[in-house]
């Protein structure tokens, strides 16, 4: 997958991996000759694979993340967010630009079994307000120096009493989480999760507003 990395990206990703997946398996044909759902289940086992193919190219660097990387990158941020309380059926907002670690972040939640719900980084701070109250969030990503420059999401967060989080990616060690205020909703630490079907992956604000399931 080539270029910059947000949601249409890692759907298409989704398709892409499970449908090779499927092709690589000899599989009698469904009943119904329709193809099955792609799941964030299924995404996640097909993307545990060591295929030298890249999975995403870093258009600033033009560094290319292997799909091992990705999916170790998606393990360990799933893992920190778990110590961090995240549990599942829970939202976190991503407030974050076309990023790998937009595409990493998201699918570490999706795998945490909480909810995503990415939100436009350009929102004003009532509309952000408005989505994060309303789906009763309990973490807020945000980029790098988001805090320090006090953006519309940061602000948002703050009053509902939302942890925030800032989240980068680093050549050396890749996507990286730094949790900056905890909020009030975080749980206890808790263990890491598999995705399941049936889970709810990401919540979208369109009009009208709907779900991807997983």
């Amino acid at each position: 997958m080539h270029g910059i990395c947000g949601l249409v990206d890692v759907v298409m990703l989704m398709c892409r991996l499970v449908q090779s997946e499927s092709a690589a398996v000899d599989r009698p044909p469904h009943p119904d000759h329709q193809s099955h759902p792609v799941t964030m289940a299924a995404l996640l086992t097909a993307l545990d694979t060591q295929s030298p193919s890249p999975a995403f190219i870093i258009p600033s660097t033009s560094q290319r993340l292997s799909y091992p990387t990705l999916y170790s990158q998606i393990r360990a941020l799933q893992s920190t967010l778990a110590t961090l309380g995240v549990a599942p059926k829970t939202a976190v907002t991503l407030s974050l630009p076309n990023t790998v670690e937009f595409a990493v972040a998201f699918l570490a939640i999706s795998a945490q079994r909480a909810v995503a719900a990415p939100l436009n980084p350009a929102y004003k701070q009532e509309e952000v307000e408005f989505y994060v109250d309303d789906i009763k969030a309990v973490l807020s990503l945000v980029p790098r120096g988001a805090v320090r420059t006090e953006e519309a999401a940061v602000a948002a967060a703050r009053k509902f009493g939302v942890g925030i989080a800032e989240v980068w990616f680093d050549e050396e060690e890749g996507v990286r989480l730094k949790l900056v205020e905890r909020g009030r909703y975080l749980k206890s630490k808790q263990k890491t999760y598999e995705a399941q079907a049936d889970d709810v992956a990401v919540l979208l604000y369109l009009p009208p507003a709907f779900t991807f399931r997983t």
